[in-house]
């Protein structure tokens, strides 16, 4: 991304490390301390609540910080960059995306975010937006606990004095964190928190380095973990921290483990689907192992930190649909939806969007109970069973889940859960959805006027993968596997013929 400035685009490094007074008597700051961080949200507020175990939401995510607070110890909450935009507001979307990033932050400012050192992506719409969100957002911080200074947080040779000093490489991610790792221990630094990856996706994982010259600590993105340090501040601080690795390996397993299972499960899934009951079973044994692997991990105990000199334990919460919501931020959320469905409703009723129209000899999307002039009938007029099967799948409530969670004139939702977005024929604006709700025959088979007029032809007989995909994609099909999603679509008079059958669909 283009740079925005020297102030803001430089790395910022976030020190840990200061000499301190040997001896508890003679120190001012807590025995221990607990810094929560979060990066790399890119506007996300929520999943989209597409498929099961979906992560992340600002929700859970005020749930999780609560929890840690409660347990009394003194904690800071700090952000790294691109929080609020993965690039800048665009087309019909930038409205909305403005207004998600706004929400973004009311719903961090009710966590109580102590520091935000802000990236490039922050600074799209200029630094007068940025700071018209209040956040606490600049390139050093002092943050106090008892009234006295406890935790710095700013760019090489800029950090003010405290016992503890922190620090954030803003500059892709783990790796370019760690090559700094030598410079930073040089330097007197004893961990180094990385952010800023070139994609939404790219190395999306939780990841801490703790055996190179100083630890680095990488969060997964779109809001979807927190990274948890707890600091020890006893004995010599001079000495420097001890990174504690228990903790972040039980985590990392853990989350390989948890990879590993969603992978298994696929192909459990598609191996029912295929009729290969043998190996269906040999993965159930696989997934069986796995799970005894993670409760035996989950039940390890982590050492204790020692007493007599600094040290640190990082480790990660997964922000899971078995967290509960805080209320108060829920209520941020709703709110930001319904602001988001009354300005493009608003919108769309002031400046009716009309479909394209086709190009010579192409086809246009019908419905499924529409039949153009002149045709033999709809779909459902010559295909009664088929839809009467689609009627029973998901798809045929695509609409009603986003009206469900009140999502239904959100424009990065709605594409997904209509047929024809935007294409001739199709539902080309949020106020004029009536009779292509839901994922219907055309949205797979394609455009069907010209197979209404001329049957047989002119239809996509067997959609492919890409097909699938187009709205199946990772962030919000997390379990997507082919031959056990089709098995939730094909049925009596609708491909049921594919049922066992081995190669494409």
């Amino acid at each position: 991304m283009r740079k925005l400035g020297a102030r803001w685009a430089a790395v910022a490094l976030l020190w840990l490390a200061a000499p301190g007074p040997a001896g508890a008597a003679a120190r001012a700051y807590p025995d221990h301390v607990t810094l929560v961080y979060t990066a790399d949200l890119f506007g996300t507020l929520e999943p989209c609540g597409c498929s099961q175990d979906q992560r992340g939401g600002l929700a859970r995510m005020a749930a999780a910080l609560a929890r840690i607070r409660a347990e009394g110890q003194p904690v800071f909450f700090v952000a790294g960059g691109d929080l609020l935009f993965e690039g800048r507001p665009a087309g019909d979307l930038a409205v909305q995306q403005e207004l998600a990033a706004r929400t973004a932050a009311r719903a961090l400012a009710a966590m109580r975010l102590d520091a935000f050192a802000p990236g490039e992506r922050d600074l799209v719409l200029g630094p007068a937006f940025l700071r018209g969100l209040a956040l606490p957002a600049g390139d050093r911080f002092t943050l106090r606990a008892g009234g006295r200074p406890l935790v710095a947080l700013g760019p090489p040779g800029a950090v003010p004095a405290a016992p503890v000093r922190i620090g954030l490489v803003h500059e892709g991610g783990t790796r370019a964190a760690a090559a700094r790792a030598e410079e930073a221990r040089r330097e007197g630094l004893a961990l180094l928190l990385a952010s800023h990856r070139g994609e939404v996706l790219e190395d999306d994982v939780n990841r801490a380095a703790l055996e190179g010259p100083v630890p680095v600590v990488q969060v997964q993105g779109r809001g979807q973990s927190l990274a948890r340090v707890d600091l020890y501040l006893r004995g010599d601080l001079a000495r420097g921290f001890t990174a504690l690795p228990d903790a972040a390996a039980r985590d990392e397993e853990l989350e390989l483990l948890e990879l590993r299972t969603a992978d298994y499960a696929r192909r459990r899934a598609g191996a029912l689907a295929s009729g290969a009951a043998e190996l269906a079973r040999a993965l159930d044994g696989k997934l069986a192992e796995l799970a005894a692997r993670a409760r035996e991990v989950r039940a390890r105990p982590v050492p204790e930190p020692p007493r007599d000199r600094p040290s640190l334990v990082v480790s990660f919460v997964a922000l899971g649909e078995r967290l509960p919501q805080d209320p108060r931020v829920r209520a941020i959320l709703d709110r930001h939806h319904a602001e988001v469905a009354r300005q493009n409703l608003a919108r769309a009723r002031a400046a009716p969007r009309p479909c394209p129209a086709p190009a010579a000899g192409a086809a246009a999307y019908v419905g499924t109970d529409e039949a153009p002039r002149g045709a033999v009938s709809s779909c459902k007029g010559c295909h009664p069973e088929a839809v009467a099967q689609w009627e029973t799948t998901r798809h045929a409530r695509a609409w009603a889940t986003l009206v469900r969670v009140g999502r239904e004139h959100d424009l990065a939702c709605v594409g997904c859960h209509v047929t024809g977005w935007r294409e001739p024929g199709g539902a080309c604006d949020i106020a004029a959805v009536e009779g292509r709700r839901d994922v219907q025959c055309e949205a797979c088979h394609g455009p069907a006027s010209l197979h209404a007029l001329d049957p047989p032809g002119h239809l996509v007989r067997r959609p492919g993968e890409a097909v699938c995909r187009g709205c199946h994609t990772p962030e919000h099909s997390t379990r997507f596997e082919l031959r056990s999603y089709l098995q939730g679509v094909i049925g009596a008079g609708h491909g049921d013929g594919l049922r066992g059958r081995d190669g494409p669909p």
